[in-house]
């Protein structure tokens, strides 16, 4: 007698808002936000372009890295069905990505030269990259196989069943703080950060990507993270997926407008993390995730 093995089913849920101080400069929203499920598989991938006057291409910078990162990583969906091997394919989809990346910079440059009586574009003629900076975090989830790769800062956070967050890949050595790695540099996989999960063995009930926006300001710096994976495991299952999807642009404002950066989340998360929460009594008043947009730094 063979039985038949359930496959879980995941979904995403994602949002952005742009800062107060790009609003106050008349900026662009310069981070971006791609995902794709179709049920059992599901991808998301964050970016934040660089906000520095160097970098006056990032807005596209970063919309071209997400979608650079969902497409390659559907390629390699489906071959991501053993964990000894798979990192090994996330490693390749980087590198797929990073020159996916370039190619699409490039054609960009080629439809929209640089103006050389602009000393500004002047300036990135030899440089040709560097306007479109931006980092890039993406997570792939197959069946119960979960991949995250990331190239500069931003946060990546797993969850497990019991609402314990951890960090879904090593720090990067070379953030300070001030600078960060980026897809524009001449070689962006030398810090390239992945890991490989297996859903069940580690228990995971959902995954979040979020730009800096999100964490930085924080006045606890080191653990808003660990809170946030615990209330969003809870919010999940007490009151629904649904009701998580319609409240994260506003668990998003705070932070965008205090902090004044770009703020994005995506969450990728089991979709039967929420099925006894149908039958719960849902408030019907926004609510803010508790001690994140109330422990910023108040200017």
């Amino acid at each position: 007698m063979t039985t038949e093995q359930h496959q879980p089913g995941w979904r995403v849920l994602s949002a952005s808002q742009i800062g107060s101080v790009h609003l106050r400069d008349h900026l662009p929203l310069q981070d971006s936000v791609h995902t794709w499920t179709n049920g059992t598989q599901a991808i998301a991938a964050v970016a934040d372009g660089h906000g520095h006057r160097a970098h006056f291409r990032s807005d596209t910078g970063a919309a071209l890295a997400t979608v650079c990162a969902v497409e390659e990583l559907r390629r390699v969906l489906g071959d991501l069905d053993d964990p000894e091997t798979a990192g090994d394919v996330v490693t390749s989809a980087a590198a797929a990505l990073v020159d996916s990346w370039v190619a699409k910079v490039q054609h960009h440059i080629e439809a929209n030269p640089y103006d050389a009586t602009d000393e500004r574009q002047a300036a990135a003629i030899s440089d040709p990259l560097r306007p479109y900076g931006t980092t890039i975090l993406a997570a792939a989830v197959s069946g119960d196989l979960l991949v995250v790769l990331q190239i500069g800062d931003g946060d990546s956070v797993i969850v497990t069943d019991q609402g314990e967050a951890l960090r879904a890949v090593a720090d990067d050595p070379q953030l300070d703080g001030l600078h960060t790695s980026s897809l524009c540099e001449p070689d962006p996989l030398s810090a390239l950060r992945t890991s490989v999960l297996d859903a069940r063995v580690d228990d995971i009930a959902l995954l979040f990507l979020c730009t800096d926006g999100f964490g930085t300001n924080r006045v606890d710096a080191e653990g808003w993270w660990r809170q946030t994976g615990e209330q969003l495991v809870d919010f999940g299952r007490t009151r629904g997926l649904d009701w998580m999807r319609d409240q994260l642009p506003g668990w998003l404002e705070e932070p965008a407008r205090i902090g004044g950066d770009d703020t994005t989340m995506a969450i990728v998360v089991r979709a039967d993390l929420g099925a006894a929460a149908v039958t719960r009594p849902v408030p019907t008043e926004p609510t803010p995730l508790p001690e994140l947009v109330n422990t910023l730094d108040r200017p």
